[in-house]
C-alpha cells in the first residue's frame, strides 16, 4: 500500500472515528458517561488492580450474566505479577485479553498487538472448517498450494480427529482471545472453527479425515505456513459480507471496495427494494468534506422503494457496526405506522455509583427513547439480514424490525447479543485501552434487552437458513444464499399478491 493511500484511509477512519465515536466490537452505541481512567504510568500489577477495581463495580451485567470478579481477579493477578517479575510483556498481554475474554460481551475488550497475536494465530495450513447443522465438521474450502491440499485434502472432506484429538474436542479447546470477544454460544463455536485452522508458523499437526466418495479414513500431516491470514476469509460471514469499515478502523488491510455512503440502495428483480446499512452515524466515505446524514439517506431509500411501489424491502444489517440509539429509533421510524417504545436507559453515575435511568429526550423529560413514525412509511413486507456481525444499536434495528407484523428477520445466525451502554474505558501500560460497557437497554418492563446471558441473547433469525453441506460449501465460495433467499421469499410473495 503506498503512502498517499495510507494517508487516505487514515483521513477516512479519523472521520469515522470523530463522527461516530466508534471503535471495532465496543461500539459507543448508547448515551452513556464516557469517563476515562489513565493507567499507563503505573506498574503491570497496579493498572491492572486499578482496572479490576472499575469493571468489576462498573461493568453493566455482573449479575445477569453471573461474573465472579474476585475469583477472576485472584487468578489473573497473580499470572499478571509472574509477567510484572520476569518483564515479560507478552505475557501480560496475553493474560490480561484472557481475564476480559472470562465476560462473554462484545462490548468487552482491548485493542490487539498483531505483532504478538501473529506468534499464536499467524500461520494457518491452507484450509476452512464449518460445522454443520448435523453436527458434521467439514472442511468448505481447500487452498490448491497450500499444504493441505498437497497432503490430498478435499473441499467437503469430513473432520474425524484434529491434532490427535476427536475434532470435536479439539474446536472446545481452541482460544479465541485474539479474536473480538463472542456474547453467544453460536458465535464462539464460530470463532473457534475459525481459529481451529490457526496456528503459529512451522507447527506441525495431525488430521483424520474422510474424503467425498472414499470409504477410508486418512491421516495425515501438515505445517502451518505464512498464508496472510487467507483462511480468515472463507469463514461465514467475512466470506460472503465486507467488512471494509471495521476493518479500516483497527487498520486491517482489506481489497474489499469501499462502501459509497452508510447508506446504499439499489433494486433487485424488477421491483424489490435493497437498502443496506452500515452502521447508524454519520460519516464522510467519499472525502467530500461534510458527513453525510445517514438518516437522510435512510428516508431517501424508503421514499424511493415507496415511490417504486417496491413489493418488498430487504434491509441489510450484517456487519452493522452500530451507533446512536437515537438514530436507531428514528431509522424504524420510517417502518412504523405509531410511536412505539424503543428502551429506557439504565446509565451507571461514577458519582453515586450507582445506575440510574436517564431522560432520553431532556427536552421534554421523557425517560424513555420512542420510535416516532416518519413523514413516510413503508408498510410493505420487510426482511432485515443479520448476523453474529450486527452489533449494538443494529441490533435494536433489527429488533423493531422483528417486532412488526410485516417484518422478519432472516440469516444463518442471530445478532451479536451485546446491546449495553458503552462509554467507559482504561488506559493501560503498553498502549493498551480496555472498554467495557457501563449501562443497560431496558425494556418496557425494565428488564435488560437483547445482551446475552447463558451464551443465548440477541436477536434470532424469524426465518433461519440452514447450514447443509451444500450451503457450507457455498459461502466459502463467496455466495450470498441470506440475499437469495430473501429474494426467493418476496418474489414468491409479490407473485400470490399479484
Amino acid at each position: 500500500m503506498n503512502i498517499k493511500k495510507k494517508t487516505v484511509l487514515a483521513m477516512i477512519a479519523a472521520v469515522i472515528l470523530i463522527a461516530a465515536a466508534v471503535f471495532i466490537f465496543f461500539i459507543v452505541s448508547k448515551k452513556s458517561d464516557a469517563q476515562k481512567s489513565d493507567f499507563s504510568k503505573l506498574s503491570w500489577t497496579d493498572a491492572f488492580s486499578k482496572l479490576h477495581g472499575r469493571i468489576s463495580k462498573e461493568y453493566a451485567f455482573t449479575e445477569w450474566k453471573g461474573i465472579e470478579w474476585q475469583k477472576l481477579y485472584e487468578e489473573y493477578l497473580e499470572k499478571i505479577e509472574a509477567a510484572q517479575l520476569k518483564n515479560d510483556f507478552e505475557v501480560y498481554y496475553t493474560n490480561l485479553r484472557k481475564y476480559l475474554h472470562e465476560v462473554p460481551d462484545g462490548h468487552v475488550g482491548m485493542n490487539n498487538i498483531r505483532e504478538i497475536d501473529d506468534k499464536y494465530i499467524g500461520g494457518g495450513f491452507g484450509l476452512a472448517a464449518a460445522k454443520l447443522d448435523d453436527g458434521r465438521i467439514i472442511i468448505t474450502w481447500v487452498d490448491e498450494s497450500g499444504p493441505a491440499w498437497a497432503a490430498g485434502i478435499r473441499t467437503g472432506a469430513e473432520l474425524i480427529e484434529w491434532d490427535g484429538q476427536p475434532v470435536t474436542d479439539a474446536v472446545v479447546a481452541v482460544s479465541t482471545i485474539f479474536t473480538s470477544i463472542p456474547a453467544t454460544e453460536e458465535n464462539l463455536e464460530s470463532k473457534r472453527l475459525q481459529y481451529l485452522v490457526r496456528a503459529p508458523i512451522s507447527k506441525q499437526i495431525s488430521i483424520k479425515f474422510l474424503n467425498q466418495k472414499n470409504s477410508e479414513l486418512q491421516l495425515v500431516s501438515i505445517t502451518a505456513y505464512d498464508d496472510n491470514k487467507k483462511s480468515l476469509t472463507k469463514n461465514y460471514p467475512d466470506s460472503v459480507v465486507s467488512d471494509k469499515l471495521r476493518n479500516m478502523i483497527v487498520g486491517v488491510e482489506d481489497p474489499n471496495p469501499m462502501p459509497e455512503a452508510m447508506v446504499e440502495k439499489k433494486t433487485l428483480n424488477g421491483n424489490i427494494s435493497y437498502i443496506k446499512i452500515w452502521g447508524e452515524f454519520d460519516a464522510d466515505l467519499q472525502e467530500t468534506g461534510k458527513a453525510q446524514s445517514t438518516l437522510e439517506l435512510l428516508r431517501l431509500a424508503v421514499q424511493e422503494s415507496i415511490e417504486e411501489k417496491s413489493t418488498g424491502i430487504i434491509l441489510d444489517l450484517r456487519n452493522n457496526l452500530g451507533g446512536l440509539d437515537d438514530m436507531a429509533a428514528d431509522i424504524l421510524g420510517s417502518f412504523y405506522s405509531e410511536k412505539t417504545f424503543y428502551e429506557y436507559q439504565n446509565v451507571y453515575n461514577p458519582a453515586t455509583g450507582e445506575r440510574k435511568i436517564q431522560p432520553a429526550n431532556p427536552k421534554t423529560g421523557s425517560l424513555a427513547l420512542y420510535i416516532e413514525p416518519a413523514k413516510q412509511c413503508f408498510n410493505g413486507r420487510i426482511i432485515a439480514l443479520i448476523n453474529t456481525k450486527c452489533v449494538s444499536s443494529g441490533e435494536g434495528i433489527a429488533m423493531g424490525i422483528r417486532n412488526l407484523p410485516n417484518g422478519e428477520t432472516l440469516g444463518f445466525f442471530g445478532t451479536n447479543g451485546s446491546f449495553g451502554l458503552s462509554g467507559a474505558e482504561a488506559v493501560m501500560p503498553g498502549g493498551l485501552i480496555v472498554r467495557w460497557p457501563s449501562g443497560q437497554s431496558l425494556d418496557e418492563n425494565k428488564n435488560i434487552q437483547l445482551d446475552s446471558r447463558d451464551g443465548i441473547g440477541g436477536v434470532s433469525p424469524s426465518i433461519p437458513i440452514p447450514m447443509s453441506f451444500e450451503n457450507a460449501i457455498r459461502v466459502s465460495n463467496g455466495e450470498d444464499i441470506e440475499l437469495e433467499e430473501a429474494i426467493r421469499i418476496l418474489g414468491v410473495c409479490s407473485k400470490i399478491l399479484g
